[in-house]
């Protein structure tokens, strides 16, 4: 299995789960901003991104998850960089990681 596809399905999987979170209980995101605030003040290379996220969470919770659950090559791309780590339990995200693993393991190619 392509460690690229893999890595892809996997986050996507996670934010999926996450943005049913988010659409539950919308405090998440003030989180995700406050968790944000922080790592912009201490710097680091990924700080273009999490400007993008920034401007992002402005946006109403529904579109927010919205993005969250995207195919597309700039949601792939932010995820990386995820203000949401920590918003699963960790038996819930063993469970999803686990839950890709096996279903990428039975398609072909």
């Amino acid at each position: 299995m392509e460690r690229f596809r893999l890595d892809f399905e996997r986050s996507l999987a996670l934010h999926e789960a996450v943005a049913q979170e988010v659409l539950l209980h919308p405090e998440i995101i003030e989180r995700a901003r406050r968790k944000l605030e922080e790592w912009l003040r201490s710097g680091g290379r990924s700080a273009p991104l999490w400007l993008r996220w920034q401007r992002i969470l402005e946006r109403p919770t529904d579109e927010v998850a919205a993005f969250l659950m995207e195919r597309s090559e700039e949601a792939a791309w932010l995820r990386k960089a995820s203000p949401f780590a920590g918003v699963l339990p960790p038996g819930t995200r063993l469970r999803i990681l686990r839950g890709v693993r096996e279903r990428l393991g039975r398609m072909p190619g």
